[in-house]
């Protein structure tokens, strides 16, 4: 989460030294990022007093670059900030990559390896194409 906010400041031109507001719609992962807010604020430059965690968001914010990370869905308002026409390439780069992983896992998940392999592994690279899945879905559903 950290590095997808560092990396949208960076590719945004927003200097570390302006903090930002963000929104985390956190589902299953809200007491940790409640109990971590003020190091999340430290590390990612968040104004922590405009810093709002919820399990979800009836209304998703308008004029506001959304980040993916996982399960967790971060929406930093970027009016005045930058041009959001423009964030749609990166929305599509991340798509096209978590489909790549999608693919990849499929591929891996039909062949001899799911027979093979120790099962436990098994789980853990299936548990990776539910989380790639969840991700493109909600990039797609951004892309709309």
């Amino acid at each position: 989460m950290i590095r997808s906010i560092r990396n949208l400041r960076s590719e945004k031109g927003i200097a570390p030294s302006k903090k930002l507001t963000a929104q985390f719609s956190a589902g299953d992962k809200t007491d940790l990022l409640k109990d971590q807010a003020q190091m999340i604020a430290a590390l990612a430059g968040l104004d922590s007093s405009l810093l709002e965690i919820h399990s979800s968001l009836a209304t998703k914010p308008e004029d506001a670059a959304v980040l993916v990370a996982g399960t967790v869905e971060i929406y930093i308002p970027l009016a005045g900030l930058v041009d959001i026409a423009n964030d749609k390439p990166r929305l599509e780069k991340e798509l096209k990559e978590a489909q790549s992983h999608i693919e990849r896992l499929e591929k891996l998940l039909s062949s001899d390896f799911a027979n093979k392999a120790p099962a436990a592994l098994v789980a853990k690279e299936a548990e990776k194409l539910t989380t790639y899945k969840d991700t493109a879905e909600k990039i797609k559903a951004q892309l709309k």
